[in-house]
């Protein structure tokens, strides 16, 4: 790891106009394609109506201490702005995921083509696999921070290994703070950006350079302090709930991380062929290949260190993969420079057919390979669920929830209360007070031992919904049945005890906006005293 050179002669204009649109065109198709906002989008939103309203931060209003439910602070805080600004949160998080995408590519094609590649087949090839992601294309929605917090850390990553210039140092402070409060862990990937190049500025005896990196890296580190410092004040913990709700570093976590990235590796075997293609790579210093690097390591030790996320098309590998296109497109270029554009232009179009078909549900590897690596254990046949089959069942899930949600609100009387696993799309459009079944908004399940059998990501602690009779709450549990009442008795009587017995069909016949007019609401209310 070397400190940065100047850079060689850029290539032209005109190129790196092309070289964002090769990546700007397939992206902006997958998603089209892929456009939906995600259940767990909506426990962030709800945090963000409370404070929005001036509830504060948190997902019961009037609980004491409040719990930190959530993982993306500064995106609460912005979909919060957005609210009182009038603007639905749905609509809104889907813009700045999408400006987001947009600035990424922008800073991708910046960086590469001032440091990477100058020729066309390496600079358009990289582009074309980057925006033939459908990782990228499924989080540029979403609802979420993922991809806002990919652009964060690709463009730390670009301006720390730049020519220092004017207010170099406060540009890297100004995009490294976005990283460190983007996210709960975005501090992890700060430190795999800023390390590198303090330990290369310190090496290289560019003591400048080193200094102003040093003390970035200090003041970035006291933003971090002071955000836990906030944390422990607010919520009364130095970790948010959603971390404590997890396994935890474990034995446990690594092995289903290591799955998990494998996981991800025969879905995408595009993703592993970049990679390879470092083997052509030539200028490693001046390319600044190893701190590219660095990043990539960082982030697949970081699911492995985690085990990993239960959503659909590997969300915590996102951060990694502008990087590996930077590899990529580094290998291309070494097989450009020896007069080999034909092979570097095959390789290029090989990497992008090895990912594009997860985009269609198409398996490029046999499926029992991907299945050997499972890591979805919660539900049955989830770990035979292709990417494209559980995207198709968190769109179905985030909308059946989100209409359960208001058929509670119309149902309701005031200071009724739900339990349930899904806490997203259902608290935000039903506002009652709600138990989380996985403690992701409730502290003593995700204080609990994790489950002693395999569990999905994020569903260690899972408890029943008789956990929670001790504070009587209204409704125990809640389905939209696909049928009317012939068929939910003839249903329960081929299928007995797939439907729990307390579930009874609900009333709606006065509801005017009912959004499942030929579905049954089926509640299961709490009896006794």
């Amino acid at each position: 790891m070397d400190p940065p050179t100047p850079p060689r002669s850029a290539a032209p204009r005109n190129l790196r106009i092309l070289t964002f649109f090769a990546a700007l065109l397939p992206l902006g198709w997958l998603v089209w394609r892929f456009a939906f906002v995600s259940d767990d989008a909506f426990i962030t939103f709800r945090y963000a109506l409370n404070w929005a309203e001036g509830l504060g931060l948190v997902y019961h209003p009037g609980e004491t201490p409040p719990v930190e439910g959530y993982s993306e602070f500064l995106w609460a805080i912005l979909m919060g702005v957005g609210i009182r600004m009038g603007l639905a949160p749905e609509g809104f998080s889907q813009v700045l995921g999408m400006i987001s995408a947009v600035l990424l590519l922008v800073g991708w094609s910046r960086h590469a083509s001032r440091f990477v590649a100058t020729g066309p087949v390496a600079l358009v090839g990289g582009a074309l696999f980057l925006g033939c992601l459908p990782p990228l294309a499924v989080w540029s929605t979403g609802g979420m921070a993922t991809m806002a917090f990919c652009a964060a850390v690709f463009w730390l990553f670009a301006l720390t290994w730049s020519e220092p210039h004017l207010r170099w140092g406060r540009k890297v402070f100004a995009v490294g703070v976005l990283a460190v409060l983007l996210r709960a862990d975005g501090a992890w990937w700060v430190a795999w950006v800023l390390g590198p190049a303090l330990a290369a500025a310190w090496t290289g005896g560019d003591r400048q350079r080193f200094t102003t990196l040093l003390k970035t890296t200090v003041a970035l580190v006291g933003v971090w302090g002071l955000h836990v410092a906030w944390r422990y004040g607010y919520y009364g913990d130095w970790l948010p709930n959603t971390a404590r709700a997890k396994v935890g570093i474990s034995m446990r976590a690594a092995e289903r991380g290591l799955n998990y990235l494998m996981h991800f590796l025969l879905v995408f075997p595009g993703v592993l062929l970049a990679f390879l293609s470092l083997g052509a790579a030539r200028g490693w210093r001046e390319r600044h290949l190893g701190p590219a690097l660095c990043v990539v390591l960082g982030t697949a030790l970081h699911v492995v260190l985690t085990g990993g996320d239960f959503m659909a098309y590997g969300r915590f590998l996102v951060p990694a993969l502008p990087f590996v296109a930077l590899l990529l497109c580094a290998g291309l270029s070494g097989f450009e420079a020896q007069g080999r554009r034909a092979v570097a232009a095959a390789y290029a179009l090989v990497c992008c057919g090895l990912v594009l078909p997860a985009a269609f549900d198409g398996d490029v590897v046999p499926e029992r390979w991907r299945t050997s690596f499972g890591f979805r254990h919660s539900t049955p046949g989830a770990i035979e669920r292709s990417e494209w089959r559980q995207w198709m069942r968190m769109r179905e899930q985030a909308g059946e929830f989100a209409d359960l949600g208001k058929a509670l609100k119309y149902l309701a009387d005031p200071g009724d209360s739900v339990v349930f696993g899904a806490v997203g799309c259902l608290g935000y459009y039903s506002g009652l007070r709600v138990y989380d079944r996985n403690g992701l908004v409730s502290r003593e399940v995700a204080l609990r031992d994790p489950l002693p059998q395999a569990t999905s990501p994020g569903h260690d602690k899972t408890v029943p919904p008789e956990f929670f009779n001790r504070y009587r709450p209204t409704i125990l549990d809640g389905v939209w049945f696909p049928g009317g009442l012939r068929a939910l008795r003839f249903y329960r009587e081929k299928n007995p005890g797939v439907l729990r017995e307390g579930l009874k069909p609900q009333d709606l016949g006065g509801w005017d906006l009912n959004p499942r007019p030929d579905q049954t609401l089926l509640l299961e209310r709490l009896e006794g005293p």
